[in-house]
């Protein structure tokens, strides 16, 4: 039976009515809340920490990849001279519940920690030097895409909240190495939280300043305003200097972008707009711990952002994204593997951290 105009009218008139109700449950949803707070960690406690010289569960899962790139480092440019401590704030992975705050106490928010960021991220310090990446009470995804002005201000609280999570961290790091050098490392909100640190607390510290070998502040925006007259990392072999990149597709904007926000590429270690070569990609790391197709991809600089180019193989037809975030680490982890080799062998070491390396959490 053909619909006449009013049956079509009709039609449209419960279409839009049904849509906008189940808009409205959705606008509906509600904020979460700023109390109760979460437990706050106390960092003299190691269960307050999800990598820490005493939580021996290593990195494992990525082991082999990095004993055979490690022997092959080690024979280019000699043995690390000394261990040099990583501190390290890993990245949004709380997504919704009723607080603003993530619980850093909760097993399945631990695991998650544990599976992702430290196994895919952190983990590329280890064996550099001890690694600590601390819990904290990280704010909701949700703080970035406020539905209302109180949202927005409670979101404000949420992240001052985990930023004094991470400094309080911090100065327990520190304290355990006052004198010697040491890597800050984030991605995300952990590397919000690491360019507040370096802002408010490292820079304007000489002693810290002259402790920090390099900064990895990948994923998140840092302008060459924020950091002042700290250089950024333009050599392969430099230190006393900080590093970033946001990784995108080659024909996508994300919402801050432009010459402001300097970029290193992590193929080249050079902040030259000059296309990398495929052949100068070591290969990423791939979830199951093992070297995905090196040679697999080619990166440049525009515009304050990093290009992923010329994929080709599995890379090719599987990571055909606008916005490779999630994958800022482990596209060029094992060119951040071997540079670090470069960077701590020409640097000035004056550290006494002689600890086993481990990196982990307390969850198996």
């Amino acid at each position: 039976m053909p619909k006449t105009p009013n049956m079509k009218r009709t039609l449209l008139i419960a279409f839009s009515v049904i849509a906008g109700s189940l808009w409205a449950q959705e606008a509906a949803k509600p904020s979460p809340s700023l109390s109760p707070y979460p437990q706050r960690p106390d960092y003299a406690e190691i269960s307050a920490w999800a990598a820490h010289p005493a939580i021996e569960w290593g990195s494992g899962k990525r082991s082999r990849a990095t004993e055979r790139l490690d022997r092959r480092l080690e024979k280019k440019y000699g043995a690390i001279p000394i261990a040099v401590p990583t501190f390290f704030i890993y990245p949004t992975l709380y997504f919704e519940g009723s607080s603003w705050n993530a619980d850093c106490f909760d097993a399945t928010y631990r695991q998650e920690i544990n599976d992702w960021p430290l196994a895919n991220q952190a983990s590329v310090f280890n064996g550099v030097g001890l690694v600590y990446a601390p819990h904290y009470r990280q704010m909701m995804y949700r703080g970035y895409y406020p539905e209302s002005p109180q949202e927005y201000q409670d979101a404000l609280v949420a992240y001052d909240t985990a930023f004094a999570d991470v400094k309080r961290a911090f100065e327990t790091f520190i304290a355990l190495n006052p004198e010697g050098r040491y890597i800050l490392a984030g991605h995300s909100q952990g590397t919000g939280h690491a360019k507040r640190l370096m802002m408010e607390v490292i820079l304007p510290n000489k002693d810290l300043r002259q402790g920090l070998l390099v900064a990895y502040l990948v994923g998140n925006t840092v302008t060459a305003k924020d950091m002042g007259d700290f250089p950024l990392c333009t050599d392969p072999t430099q230190t006393d200097c900080w590093m970033g990149w946001r990784s995108y597709g080659k024909d996508f904007y994300p919402k801050k972008f432009g010459p402001e926000y300097p970029v290193v590429n992590p193929i080249t270690w050079s902040d030259s707009p000059k296309r990398s070569r495929r052949y100068q990609h070591m290969g990423a790391l791939y979830s199951n711990g093992k070297v995905l197709l090196r040679h697999g991809v080619s990166a440049r600089i525009d515009q304050g952002t990093l290009r992923i180019e010329r994929l080709r193989g599995p890379l090719g037809w599987f990571f055909r994204w606008e916005d490779y975030h999630r994958a800022d680490y482990n596209m060029f982890w094992f060119n951040i593997r071997e540079n670090l080799y470069q960077r701590v062998q020409n640097a000035e070491l004056s550290t006494e951290w002689t600890s086993e390396p481990y990196i982990g959490s307390e969850l198996d």
